[in-house]
């Protein structure tokens, strides 16, 4: 097992110890899962297909058991993005957990996307998500507006 491993299964271990919960097969494998995708919110159903592609034996029931759980216990925070056709939820670790916020800039078109570099304005957004009590959704944030390519084909 890799140094980097083991350090991430120990902190999904203090993670759920932290909350009083007992560190239960389906729990740690969904944090992990989680935790190995800290740049975008995942919906259960791919959690789920990550899981059994690795060999773990879980329903798509408990998937979504612990994920609702572990929202309720303030580790995993349940988004619902606007440009989703199906409306399904999507998943991810609280930001003070995850990495550090992403922003991007998508096109609700194509659905090309570019990364948001400018740390100048990430403070910026990070200041204003803040005192408009958005903190809790620091990790990934979403400009949408029509690309280069789109707009000149309208």
């Amino acid at each position: 097992m890799e140094h980097g491993q083991l350090a991430e299964d120990e902190a999904v271990y203090a993670q759920l110890r932290k909350l009083k919960l007992r560190p239960t097969s389906a729990r740690i494998c969904v944090l992990t899962a989680l935790q190995q995708q800290r740049e975008e919110a995942l919906p259960a159903e791919r959690i789920f297909l990550q899981l059994i592609q690795t060999g773990v034996t879980i329903s798509l029931g408990t998937v979504y058991r612990v994920l609702t759980e572990l929202e309720q216990h303030g580790l995993v925070q349940r988004e619902w993005p606007p440009l989703d056709p199906a409306g399904k939820s999507r998943f991810m670790l609280i930001p003070v957990l995850a990495a550090p916020m992403v922003c991007s800039m998508v096109c609700p078109l194509c659905q090309s996307e570019h990364a948001v570099t400018d740390k100048l304005l990430l403070e910026a957004l990070r200041r204003q998500a803040r005192a408009a009590g958005f903190e809790r959704g620091l990790a990934a944030t979403a400009i949408t507006l029509m690309c280069d390519r789109c707009t000149a084909g309208s």
